[in-house]
């Protein structure tokens, strides 16, 4: 049987959840694009009329409420709740504030760090974070800037440091810009991207080659492309270079976190450095822990494409799901 088809038919049986039991002195690391956080509330400074109550998408109050108590069932289930979870498609702190205040999620003291990026939509990476597992010392954003295209702006790269069950260990929050006007035509945005990741992955190596490095997002590019697999340095084999894609065998597989068309995209990913493979940084990289998170109660039992995310919007109607995007995951052991 073809791999392509055993996948297909795994997620319609719906029995691709948890890659394997997490075992003691583990944690779960994920990253989720959450489709489009925004709160009711109009914020001059950014471009969100689509989403208010008298706005393109009618974003009431109700449905903000439905959508932050659907993301809580997700983060929940996955694993009882990640020690460290990576957003994009965040609108600002007090959407995330209102994420962790929710009944599934206050029992389990989630801390937010969030930075607020230049995109002209007001959408934000962040990451929220168990404060029993981890302590994080500080945050840097890093712009993403085109010489030859002064009016670009996309959202930071932001840089996290902090101490995982007392280990340091470095987290890259990526949202790069979108395929938006052919893919082609954007390449040059998520190189320019891929770039300034690369440039502070060497400043950290250069200071401890071992050192337990993690950058996850919605790459909007997959694990063949080239701004990820060459301009980033992200191997699809984990004895090769200083950063493996952990997504790659899983792309290889038939396997993604976004339906586009009919076939499914490999844009959200978790690529690690040698420091989590070679055991030398005190954490490790669980092998072969890393999967995308698709219980049933998740899939668009309306969609064409088998299994697809059940999402919020279809274009311009409601639906209620939960995003176009699945969560990506892994284990790391301490």
């Amino acid at each position: 049987m073809k791999k392509t088809t055993f996948l297909a038919l795994a997620i319609l049986a719906g029995v691709i959840s948890l890659s394997h039991a997490q075992t003691k002195n583990q944690c779960t690391i994920a990253f989720y694009n959450l489709e489009n956080l925004y709160d009711t509330i109009n914020d001059n400074s950014v471009d969100d009329e689509e989403f208010l109550p008298e706005g393109k998408n009618q974003w009431t109050g109700q449905r903000y409420e439905k959508k932050l108590n659907s993301l809580s069932r997700v983060i929940d289930s996955l694993g009882g709740g990640p020690a460290v979870v990576g957003f994009s498609e965040v609108e600002n702190k007090a959407v995330l504030e209102d994420l962790i205040r929710t009944k599934r999620l206050a029992p389990k003291n989630y801390g937010i760090v969030h930075h607020n990026s230049p995109d002209r939509r007001g959408i934000d990476v962040a990451l929220i974070y168990k404060m029993a597992d981890f302590e994080p010392l500080f945050m840097k954003p890093l712009p993403v800037t085109m010489e030859n295209d002064p009016r670009f702006i996309t959202r930071d790269i932001v840089l996290v440091k902090g101490k995982l069950h007392g280990k340091p260990i470095y987290f890259f929050l990526n949202h790069w810009p979108s395929r938006r006007g052919g893919t082609e035509e954007s390449k040059p945005k998520r190189m320019a991207a891929a770039k300034v990741a690369r440039f502070s992955v060497d400043s950290i190596l250069k200071n401890d080659k071992n050192a337990a490095i993690v950058l996850m997002g919605d790459f909007n590019d997959e694990p063949d492309d080239a701004a990820v697999k060459e301009t980033l340095g992200a191997s699809s084999d984990p004895k090769t270079g200083d950063l493996y894609n952990t997504m790659a065998p899983l792309k290889a597989a038939g396997d993604g976190s976004y339906s586009y068309k009919e076939n499914w995209d490999m844009i959200d990913q978790l690529i690690i450095s040698h420091g989590l493979i070679n055991k030398k940084s005190k954490l490790e990289w669980v092998e072969n822990s890393t999967a995308v998170y698709r219980p049933v109660f998740m899939h668009d039992k309306y969609a064409k494409h088998s299994g697809a995310p059940y999402r919020t919007y279809g274009g311009p109607k409601y639906l209620g799901g939960y995003s176009d995007h699945f969560p990506v995951y892994g284990y790391i052991k301490y």
